[in-house]
């Protein structure tokens, strides 16, 4: 497997924390153990908002690029069973890889010139700005769930006009017998 050697003094735990936001705790550790040889390699992990969030954790980590792909190969794959799992399996176990290199990718490109061969500087206006470059879209777990709520509304829309239309589908299911009818 081919491994990515930084040109720049390895990420620091402050740059990690500005950048990630939320849930940073949870990240440095994962990102780390990428870089534990000093050149970073591909580890397993498994992301559990990644495996059933989808294309949502892409978009609220900002991942705009992975949750367009994510979305058009979900759609091009197909809805079955089979693919919507391993597909999910597939987010999880490279969504910490994935998050980490454009971690690493985007601290590396908002370093000051004056720290890019050396430590970084951890002035405040830096830490700022990779917190506003990195952290999380807030508005994602809200959109993600209006879009189900509208699609559960349509998808009983259509079934209930789809029963009404269809008069055999009401033949095979008679109304139960009970107080009620």
């Amino acid at each position: 497997m081919e491994s990515y050697v930084p040109t720049a003094s390895p990420l620091a735990a402050e740059e990690l924390t500005a950048y990630i936001g939320p849930r940073a705790e949870r990240y440095r550790p994962r990102f780390e153990r990428f870089t534990r040889t000093g050149t970073t390699r591909f580890g397993f992990s498994w992301n559990n908002p990644a495996a059933f969030a989808g294309m949502w954790w892409y978009l609220y980590r900002k991942m705009y690029a992975w949750a367009l792909a994510d979305f058009a190969l979900s759609v091009l794959l197909g809805w079955t069973l089979f693919v919507p799992l391993l597909w999910g399996v597939a987010r999880a176990v490279t969504g910490d890889y994935l998050y980490f290199r454009q971690a690493d990718r985007k601290i590396r490109e908002a370093r000051p010139i004056s720290s890019a061969g050396g430590a970084p500087a951890a002035d405040a206006a830096y830490l700022a700005r990779l917190a506003a470059e990195g952290g999380v879209n807030a508005w994602v777990p809200w959109v993600a769930i209006g879009a189900t709520l509208l699609v559960l509304a349509l998808t009983a829309l259509f079934f209930g006009m789809a029963w009404n239309a269809i008069p055999p589908l009401r033949e095979l299911w008679p109304d139960p017998p009970g107080r009620w009818t």
